[in-house]
Parts: structure tokens; C-alpha cells; sequence
């Protein structure tokens, strides 16, 4: 089977089977989403398949992909490219600065009864190497297409790190900068670790899966909403192989969930009858296994909501999330009613 290129290129590529799994850092087969990548002249492109039966990625109320399903094939794409085709080595740690989507069409990514293909094109924007030639950094912008139309658009910024020398930054972390407390409650002092709270309810994040809610109950002050952050070190889905952080794509959906039920509480529509439409998320330092990590969301203009991660009383990063209301879901599902979230959250600004 062939995927459709843009419509200039005339190399199509195929959809018959996944890339090796370690072009895109995966250690379960299930997981490879990208199934092949390749250079065109100067261009760069890739493929992959969006499954129609995910556990976590289709677990969703809408008839539509999900935006963070596009954005990690996407991201595994443009990851298996970097070996592929810039020859970034296997055993390099990327760190992600930051990363966007946009689905600039809609409909392109109903889901349907056959399997839908992406065809994805980089364009690298800035790039450094270093001395030796050794790709070390981009930031780009991947277009993705579906039967040779636009349907979305993925950026992001990527650090590839020498294993060696990755060691030696998460050893000895550099300071933070000095304006990254500026709008963060204080830390709370040290103390035992935190347990984790229950987690919400599936129907509270347009789930139906428990094992696919990311947050606990929120507690909702005024237009704020604060949510902690319960991730599970067991889930194959964010945890398909150790890592010595929490990983990029947990937070941002763990945001993305924060961010719905705030949007929906603001707007009054149902979860179930929001869709995701864009999101942008910048991070400042990694989030840790050993601190509790939280969301604190406000509704941002018409449709958007943003949302800082914090960690030890600082924000670590922001998610900014867009939403549109989708025709074809009727509206059933729970919401929370302004000025009442449940069970309370602690604020982390108060203490552990």
C-alpha cells in the first residue's frame, strides 16, 4: 500500500509496514506509527499510518483523530527522518524545547473505515552542527497531508544530545534561569514524598478508559483551574521504555486534559463535544519523577485555555490549547460547574 505524497512529489512512499522501531525510539513494535521515510532531492518525507482502534489515541468522544495522535506521528516521523536521513546517531537523547500542532483541516481527519495515511514533508528552518559535522539541533516545520491535501501542521525545536554528555546535564543540571519563578508560587519547603491522588473521572476528560486519565479531581477557583498530575510509570503508552523524566508528550496531555475541563466549564459545552484544534507547548527544564507535578489552566480569548506545568513551586513549561466545538457529538458527558471541583486539590504554592 502507498500513501500520497504532496502533490509535487512523485516518489510515493509505503504504508505496508512500520519503520525499524528504534528510528523512533520505541521498544514495542505496536507502538511505531511512521512507516517509511525518505529524501527527494533537498526534500524530506515521510509516512505513517493513524490506527482506528488505539487504546489511548482513539479512547475520544469526537469522529475526528485526535490532535496529539497527529502530533506523535508526527513527531515519530520526523524523529526516524533525523536518523534516516540527517544521520543524527541511534544512541543520541533528544530533548524537546518545545513543539506545535495546528489541524488546519478538519474534516481530512474524520475517522473512517479504511485506515487514513499521513504524508509528512520537513522543512528545517534553523540547524547547528558541530565541528565534526554531526547534526546537533534543529527547529522545523512538518506539514502533513492526507490523499494529497494540507489536514495539519507540526513544529518543534530539538536538541540531539551525545549520551555521554547527556549524562553529565542530568547529573549536574544548569541553573535555572532567573525569570522562571516570576509568576509561580513559592515552592513548597521539602518534605516526604507526596502519594498520588485518585485520578478523575474518565467522563470528567471525554474518556472512557480509567487508565487514560492523566490528572486528579480538579479543584476549580474563579476561571482557575488546578489539577495534579497522576501519571503511571506502569503505562506502556508513555512509558514504553525507562526514561529518567517524565516524558514531553505525558505532560502536554496531561495539559490538554486540564485545559478541557476548564474550556468546557468556561464555554458550557460538554467535553464530549470539544475538539482539540492546536496546541503549543514551550518547556523550560524537565519534569522529574520525584516532585509532584501540576496544571494550573485559565481560559485564554474566545477558545483557548493555557495552562503552566509546575514542579517544586516554579513553572517548568506552558501549554497553550485551542478548541472547537464539533457538530457531530451530542452533548452528554460531565462537566464541572463554575466554582466547584470536587474533591479539593492542594495548591502547590502551599506547601507538599
Amino acid at each position: 500500500m502507498t500513501t500520497t505524497a504532496p502533490r509535487d512529489a512523485t516518489t510515493p512512499l509505503t504504508t505496508d509496514r512500520g519503520v525499524r522501531r528504534q528510528l523512533v525510539h520505541k521498544r514495542a513494535v505496536e507502538h511505531v506509527l511512521t512507516t517509511a521515510v525518505a529524501r527527494h532531492g533537498d526534500r524530506l518525507l515521510g509516512s505513517a499510518q493513524l490506527p482506528r482502534c488505539h487504546r489511548y489515541f482513539n479512547d475520544t468522544s469526537t469522529p475526528y483523530y485526535d490532535l496529539l495522535l497527529v502530533a506523535e506521528a508526527a513527531r515519530q516521523t520526523v524523529e526516524a527522518m533525523t536518523h534516516e536521513l540527517l544521520d543524527v546517531p541511534l544512541d543520541a537523547r533528544f530533548v524537546l524545547g518545545g513543539l506545535a500542532v495546528e489541524i488546519t483541516r478538519l474534516p481530512a481527519l474524520r475517522v473512517g473505515p479504511a485506515p487514513t495515511d499521513l504524508a509528512v514533508e520537513l522543512h528545517i528552518d534553523r540547524s547547528r552542527r558541530s565541528r565534526s559535522g554531526t547534526l546537533r539541533a534543529l527547529e522545523g516545520v512538518a506539514q502533513c497531508h492526507v490523499e494529497g491535501e494540507p489536514a495539519a501542521r507540526f513544529s518543534g525545536a530539538l536538541r540531539f544530545v551525545p549520551a555521554d554528555t547527556y549524562t553529565d546535564l542530568r547529573a549536574d543540571p544548569a541553573p535555572e534561569p532567573a525569570d522562571t519563578r516570576a509568576d509561580s508560587p513559592a515552592a513548597p519547603a521539602p518534605g516526604p514524598a507526596d502519594p498520588l491522588p485518585p485520578r478523575g473521572t474518565p467522563a470528567l476528560v471525554g474518556r472512557t478508559d480509567p487508565r487514560n486519565v492523566l490528572i486528579g479531581r480538579p479543584d476549580v477557583r474563579g476561571r482557575e483551574t488546578l489539577a495534579r498530575v497522576v501519571p503511571d510509570p506502569a503505562d506502556p503508552v508513555f512509558f514504553d521504555h525507562p526514561l529518567d523524566h517524565l516524558p514531553g508528550m505525558l505532560l502536554v496531555e496531561a495539559a490538554r486534559q486540564c485545559a478541557l475541563v476548564t474550556r468546557a466549564r468556561d464555554s458550557g459545552v460538554p467535553v464530549t463535544a470539544l475538539v482539540a484544534t492546536a496546541c503549543r507547548a514551550a518547556f523550560r527544564e524537565f519534569a522529574e519523577h520525584d516532585a509532584p507535578l501540576w496544571c494550573r489552566a485559565r481560559p485564554e480569548g474566545p477558545t483557548g485555555v493555557r495552562v503552566s506545568v509546575e514542579q517544586r513551586g516554579r513553572a517548568i513549561g506552558t501549554v497553550d490549547v485551542e478548541f472547537t466545538t464539533s457538530p457531530d457529538t451530542a452533548p452528554t458527558g460531565e462537566g464541572l460547574p463554575s466554582g466547584h471541583g470536587g474533591e479539593p486539590a492542594t495548591d502547590p504554592g502551599a506547601g507538599p
